[in-house]
């Protein structure tokens, strides 16, 4: 087993104490039934599973989620539902649960005193636009729920061709998993007092590509007032490099189409899209994966949002920049070290030991290219070309850390800065920070630092609800990083006793560094090397 999954399994198995009681709501749909657990001395409501839309599946699959049906009765949400369709890859990536088209589902942690009514807290998970769930063990709001006396709310997309292919037709227009998204926004608007939640007082907080969602909603107009703040964790819509056009996306529909005998050189999704389409929804959700994943194997990210169309009128580049976007409060974060997760999720240990000694320059060189490129588009190559070149002969540390720079500076770092730029030129709150914490017991190579990801198990309490697998200061930290986020969800913004934290303007780009004993400010942090990208990126 990899150090990855088997770090991720040990943590994550969190042991909550039941209350002995089975609390009951009345939603729209229905009553619901869920849980009360002790956390951290508290106790919390724990609804898990609740469906926000009817399964898309049969002729749903391709189209907008549709809201679910009421039922009668009281609906059983006691247990985790199953994650969405998905190609697992990696072992270090699994959903930990079930998989299913019928997958749409949301669960609640509320603190057992509803009044007066919470801030919320609405969580995208990650995985690329192509794997994750809700239900990965380390998205647990129950310590948040506990301590800061806020609601969390988690949720299901659909995945991959699923949730992003867009064929150019009303019943399949791409962005369907932003759809899904969009909906339990609105159900959470709908719903969520009577979990003791404020619906005026909601904020939207992602990782990866969900912190990418999250800026999405930010700048789709079907998500206006939805929410009134958005936390970004390495990952926002300043760059083209996640998202197609109709083209591009309609292109890999018709290679799936066409290895599962959908289509063919005289018929395909733009001649027949109807019949295209009608095949593809008659085939079992299995192979459609399996297709997807033969057209795109050198590829993590497959199907991804895409534009023009009713979510995204216009590129998101374009929509920032000429102010068309939803105006909320933004904390926006990266991590030190983002690029490095990337080298460190590829199944070669050769390349994750200290010094390199078991591989030589040549193949190091074409395996980080191949692990660079398998998470960037294809047009980045030549940029690629230029960040290592210079490296000298044998030096292959510093091939390493260029190859992830590359990678962490064009997907994370400068979009994030660039975002920051402009979204506060438009007068907007934003408050950027740099993850730079690195626990003790964080079992991995030095040189890996603070990946990407690194940072989530902080802002969701893991070190209090298993304490034995991390340190006291470990735990400090995760207290305090988790102040910084409810206190924003609660006011617009983000405290750190002690700790000046201004918010960034054009004028004065600052970014607070996060570390213990190092809470330092950074202005123009990462301005070289974002300079450098500007002309690729934006």
């Amino acid at each position: 087993m990899r150090p990855l999954l088997r770090y991720s399994l040990v943590v994550f198995f969190v042991k909550l104490i039941d209350a002995g009681e089975s609390p009951v709501v009345s939603i729209k749909n229905g009553d619901v039934q869920g849980r009360a657990v002790e956390v951290l001395g508290k106790t919390v409501e724990v609804y898990m599973g609740i469906p926000f839309a009817r399964p898309p599946v049969g002729n749903l699959r391709f189209k907008d989620p549709v809201p679910a049906d009421p039922w009668s009765g009281v609906y059983n949400a006691t247990s985790p539902k199953t994650a969405c369709i998905q190609k697992i890859f990696s072992t270090d990536f699994a959903p930990y649960v079930d998989q299913s088209e019928d997958c749409l589902y949301i669960n609640v942690w509320t603190p057992a005193s509803s009044r007066p009514l919470k801030a919320v807290l609405v969580w995208i998970h990650g995985g690329g636009f192509t794997f994750g769930s809700a239900y990965q063990h380390w998205y647990d709001g129950s310590a948040l729920s506990a301590d800061y006396d806020v609601v969390v709310v988690t949720f299901n997309y659909r995945l991959n061709i699923f949730g992003f292919l867009n064929a150019a037709v009303p019943e399949a227009h791409g962005n369907m998993g932003l759809m899904d998204q969009n909906l339990a926004l609105r159900w959470v608007h709908d719903n969520i007092r009577s979990f003791g939640g404020n619906p005026s007082k909601v904020t939207v907080f992602g990782e990866s590509v969900g912190s990418f969602s999250v800026s999405a909603h930010i700048l789709s107009p079907l998500s206006r007032g939805l929410f009134q703040r958005g936390i970004l964790m390495s990952g926002v819509y300043d760059t083209d490099g996640l998202v197609d056009s109709t083209f591009e996306s309609l292109t890999r529909g018709n290679k799936v189409a066409e290895l599962l005998g959908c289509a063919s050189v005289y018929k395909d999704l733009s001649s027949y899209p109807a019949e295209v389409l009608e095949c593809l929804r008659s085939k079992p959700a299995e192979e459609l994966c399996d297709a997807t994943y033969n057209v795109s194997a050198t590829k993590v990210y497959n199907f991804i949002p895409s534009h023009p169309n009713a979510f995204f009128p216009e590129r998101p580049t374009v929509a920032l920049r000429s102010g068309h976007f939803g105006n909320v409060d933004v904390m926006l974060g990266v991590n030190a070290n983002e690029g490095n997760f990337i080298i460190m999720s590829f199944p070669d240990s050769r390349i994750l030991s200290e010094d390199l000694e078991d591989i030589s320059e040549d193949e190091l060189r074409r395996v980080l290219r191949f692990v660079a490129l398998s998470w960037l588009p294809d047009k980045f190559a030549p940029t690629l070309e230029t960040y290592v070149n210079d490296t000298t002969k044998a030096d292959k540390r510093t091939l390493r850390e260029l190859h992830t720079e590359f990678i962490g500076d064009a997907q994370f770092f400068c979009p994030s800065k660039f975002f920051a730029e402009d979204y506060s030129g438009w007068g907007n709150s934003v408050y950027f920070s740099v993850f730079g914490y690195r626990s003790a017991k964080f079992p991995f190579p030095k040189w890996t630092g603070v990946p990407h990801t690194a940072d989530i198990v902080y802002y969701f309490g893991v070190p209090m609800l298993t304490p034995e697998f991390f340190t006291d200061e470990d735990r400090d930290f995760s207290k305090i990083v988790m102040k910084a986020v409810t206190s924003f969800a609660k006011t617009g913004t983000p405290v750190i006793d002690g700790v000046e934290w201004p918010a960034y303007t054009p004028e004065d780009p600052a970014a607070l560094w996060l570390q213990p004993g190092n809470y330092s400010l950074h202005r123009n942090i990462g301005q070289k090397n974002c300079d450098f990208w500007k002309k690729y990126l934006m």
